[in-house]
């Protein structure tokens, strides 16, 4: 790909001219980088990585938990490691990533499209940041015209003009329409462009990707279907995990398509064990490709599902927090540890509470539980 073969080799070759300069200057101290989908995030982090000579190490939602020993040794070779999160406000557990930033010995850069989201406030009083903005068309132009000259391609300027005003700022998009363009040419006017290029929009979601997964006919837009949404990979997973059978009603091709998966679950995992993100190139063709080709004749389109995992882990999540506050307050009184508290004594009251053998106003008053802590008592 065009986007991979002309990235740029040292922070010289970054477009943005504010950004190398605070890229620089940077003392290693937790950063934050935010910009839009194609300003080059990810990439700002590898090139910084490269010019002071350490390790990138990717941390997901994935790995989160095990992130701190990772962020706390240096590399086999000796050096630093540059420890990178990208898209810090989706990741659900916030928490675990506030207490990375607070222990890490390692430098670390975190990536936001939205640096105003709520769910990072806490981070960004931890961390610097550096601001990327959509570059302007022409600034696109000239890296586009480069690119060409590089290829042997001659592309007329009304061509790149449109190109550039098309993607709205997104580098990394420009690139590939290009590319798209000039395959199999040695010259592209604006007579070849045709309607293949429009104004995108590019809040790309799980939704419209699963439309694609499910119904697609292009095997390479299949593929990807999933390179600009924010999900997680292993989510991506448990969307076409839940909707497989609401959509594909023949046996042979469930069973075709959990195959698929169960194989691409497989190299996820391989990735979080061994660190090494080229099993993603195998897993997202298994959950995209590999479920679209056992698709039946037939398909009975539906409203998609949220996955009931998710579900299920936050209500888990939820009752675990209750049981929490609940020992945190009885069992002081009672005399109890937090662990004999849950094992032992909540299950009793809520026994008590069933057969009417003590009342819910008088354990509220008594212990200061709030009513949402009664109500799971009660449950």
């Amino acid at each position: 790909m065009w986007s991979e073969r002309h990235r740029p080799s040292s922070l010289d070759g970054f477009i943005g001219k504010k950004a190398i300069e605070e890229a620089r200057v940077w003392d290693g101290k937790p950063l934050i980088v935010a910009g839009p989908t194609g300003t080059g995030k990810t990439l700002l982090a590898n090139l910084i990585a490269e010019d002071r000579g350490w390790e990138l190490v990717e941390v997901t939602g994935e790995n989160i938990k095990e992130a701190e020993t990772i962020a706390n040794t240096g590399s086999l070779f000796g050096s630093k490691k540059l420890i990178l999160v990208e898209n810090v406000d989706s990741i659900r557990d916030i928490k675990a990533v506030a207490s990375l930033v607070g222990k890490t010995s390692n430098p670390i850069i975190l990536t936001t499209e939205d640096y105003s989201n709520r769910r990072i406030t806490t981070l960004k009083k931890k961390c610097g940041k550096i601001q990327l903005r959509r570059p302007l068309p022409a600034s696109i132009v000239k890296h586009l015209k480069s690119i060409c000259e590089a290829e042997g391609v001659e592309v007329e300027k009304e061509v790149l003009e449109r190109v550039a005003k098309a993607v709205g700022g997104d580098i990394r998009a420009a690139i590939t329409d290009l590319e798209t363009l000039a395959t199999g040419r040695k010259k592209v006017t604006e007579e070849d462009m045709g309607e293949l290029l429009v104004e995108r929009d590019k809040e790309s979601d799980i939704y419209r990707a699963l439309s694609v997964i499910f119904g697609g006919r292009d095997f390479q837009k299949v593929v990807s279907s999933t390179w600009d949404i924010s999900e997680q990979p292993r989510d991506v997973l448990w969307w076409v995990d839940e909707n497989t059978p609401k959509l594909y009603r023949s046996k042979e091709s469930i069973r075709d398509s959990y195959q698929s998966l169960s194989r691409a679950d497989i190299y996820l995992g391989r990735i979080m064990r061994r660190q090494y993100w080229g099993f993603l190139r195998y897993a997202n063709v298994l959950m995209t490709a590999g479920v679209n080709s056992s698709r039946p004749e037939k398909i009975n389109f539906t409203q998609y599902s949220f996955p009931g995992y998710f579900m299920a882990m936050s209500r888990s999540k939820s009752a675990r927090n209750l049981e929490e506050s609940i020992s945190s307050k009885m069992g002081p009184a009672l005399h109890v540890s937090t662990r004999v508290m849950k094992k032992e004594y909540i299950p009793l009251y809520k026994h008590l509470i069933r057969n009417e053998r003590v009342d819910r106003e008088s354990l509220k008053e008594e212990f200061n539980l709030e009513d949402e802590e009664v109500d799971y008592l009660s449950a």
